[in-house]
């Protein structure tokens, strides 16, 4: 049976995760979720154990995070023979199904509890070579320096984003380095820029140079990540896909750096504890708020309510909003239209998601789409346009 004609709404959901996700990325999980899918229709064991959890829950990625966090603590399990970040160094085969089956019978319990109560929290610091250019515009749209409020942050590492050592790969081969360095032992963020964009027009907002103001690092989420906590720093390694070498070995470097440094992190609800936020920060900064790789995750109803918020206080005082998201769930609700990438800048609906601003100043709302993002932050296109029909 086809998955993606499926009537089965979940089996759908981990097809989709198959096609959009780990089909080029990682072989495992690739296995692993055409296994899960299957599995899902037939109304097995994996099925069994997702429709134990809430329904927000049910979500590969979180199913997968789980599985290898129990992992971590039996890596001699003969499924750890198929995961690389324990170890192993077996493909996917005919075997691995039953390898798998057999795991997670012997480990339900603890799985179930995993993916009941746990968050697809993933702190993946090469974002931040996305988010980096956001915020020099923001300082250079606005002329004043940034308290930066990030929505979503579980461990608080893009709060880092201008202490962090970036090399951007232009596509003619020239390469522009950019942020303060000072992040000891975080190795450098290579992200490739595709579309239009040159060194000319991305050096402004990242080159070394230039100096981010930032006065104060608040991060908020409902379970904040503390990255001097093992158990924290062993949930999002689980999180980073087995095969994925470097992006855990930036991910301890980063968690290593922000246990040195720490910033603010605020446990709440975000439509709850923004306004605090916000409204705490000195005259003489900006708030800068953004969010990135998170919006997605909170019911529909509360993005609207996000937008709405993030209106109200723009009204209040001056505040610049960064979202990097799919443009359904992030800028597109403030624009209130399909994305309409500028000459030159990838295409809608080509996988990427939609890097955006808003601008607050004196009371009048100003979008401004800033380009496109790939996933796990390896590639940025930057063309900053004005948005029709602002506010």
């Amino acid at each position: 049976m086809n998955e993606a004609n499926s009537d089965n709404p979940l089996a759908r959901r981990f097809q989709l995760f198959l096609d959009q996700q780990v089909a080029q990325s990682s072989p495992l999980y690739a296995a692993l979720t055409t296994h899960a899918a299957q599995d899902i229709e037939s109304g097995g064991l994996i099925a069994s154990m997702l429709a134990a959890a809430p329904e927000r829950q049910r979500i590969p990625n979180l199913l997968f995070a789980s599985i290898q966090r129990v992992l971590f603590d039996h890596p001699d399990d003969p499924l750890g023979k198929y995961y690389l970040s324990v170890g192993g160094d077996r493909a996917p085969d005919d075997a691995l199904p039953a390898v798998f089956q057999a795991f997670l019978a012997e480990h339900r319990e603890r799985i179930e509890g995993l993916l009941a109560t746990q968050e697809t929290q993933t702190n993946e610091v090469l974002r931040s070579a996305q988010i980096l250019p956001a915020l020099g515009w923001a300082q250079a749209c606005t002329r004043r320096p940034l308290g930066l409020i990030e929505v979503g942050t579980s461990a608080g590492l893009l709060l880092h984003a201008d202490r962090y050592d970036y090399a951007y790969e232009f596509q003619d081969g020239s390469v522009l380095t950019g942020g303060a360095g000072v992040a000891g032992g975080v190795p450098r963020l290579d992200c490739q820029v595709i579309g239009a964009a040159t060194q000319r027009n991305l050096a402004p907002f990242v080159g070394r140079h230039r100096d981010l103001r930032v006065t104060s690092r608040v991060g908020l989420d409902l379970n904040p990540l503390d990255p001097g906590d093992p158990e924290s720093r062993a949930w999002l390694r689980a999180l980073v896909w087995p095969e994925h070498v470097q992006r855990r070995e930036r991910l301890e470097a980063a968690l290593a750096h922000a246990a040195r440094r720490p910033v603010r992190l605020r446990q709440g609800d975000a439509l709850r504890i923004l306004p605090d936020a916000v409204v705490s920060l000195p005259d003489t900064t900006i708030g800068c708020v953004f969010v990135s790789n998170s919006l997605p995750h909170w019911p529909a109803e509360n993005r609207v309510k996000f937008v709405e918020l993030i209106r109200e206080l723009g009204a209040r005082q001056d505040l610049v909003c960064i979202v990097k998201e799919g443009h359904r769930a992030g800028f597109g609700l403030f624009t209130g239209q399909p994305d309409q990438p500028p000459a030159g800048a990838p295409a809608p609906n080509s996988g990427l998601e939609v890097l955006g601003a808003a601008v607050y100043l004196g009371g009048q709302e100003r979008l401004f789409r800033l380009g496109a993002a790939g996933m796990h932050g390896v590639s940025l296109d930057w063309s900053p346009t004005p948005v029709g029909g602002s506010i």
